[in-house]
């Protein structure tokens, strides 16, 4: 269950993250983007584009952080070993191969937001990948101690 909180709390952390600069982009693109341009009337403050922006955001990764959470206990059952700085190696090539099939498509496709897709590509891969394995180890250890 601590496996599945953290991946909770890590999809959260996202989306405090990327609320911001998902809301700052849509601003600087309307121009550029005739689908935005449509979505977004002119006019708008960046904080009525963050409301909307924001409930999406946490409804979406923090469901995908709960999944997973449930993904980080299949792994723990498959392997316990660790690497590239992960309690769990397997999940962590999950998480990566995740990543990069949610991201890639944007990154290639839409070349104005690159560098919003990688840092949140960056972001998606550290706290789903890294740090949603501390964490539920660190509950783990807090657990067994009662």
């Amino acid at each position: 269950m601590a496996e599945v909180f953290a991946g909770f709390v890590c999809g959260f952390a996202l989306a405090l993250i990327a609320t911001p600069f998902f809301a700052l982009w849509m601003l600087q693109s309307r121009e550029a983007i005739p689908f935005i341009k449509n979505a977004v009337p002119e006019g708008m403050s960046i904080l009525m584009i963050s409301a909307p922006v924001s409930s999406f955001f946490f409804l979406i990764w923090t469901m995908i952080g709960i999944v997973l959470g449930m993904v980080l206990v299949g792994a723990q059952n498959a392997t316990t070993r660790g690497g590239f700085g992960s309690y769990n190696i397997l999940y962590t090539v999950i998480v990566a191969l995740l990543t990069f099939v949610i991201f890639f498509p944007p990154f290639v496709l839409v070349r104005s937001a690159r560098r919003l897709t990688a840092g949140v590509a960056l972001s998606f891969l550290l706290l789903f990948g890294w740090a949603t394995p501390y964490l539920a180890h660190l509950a783990s250890i807090r657990w067994a101690q009662g």
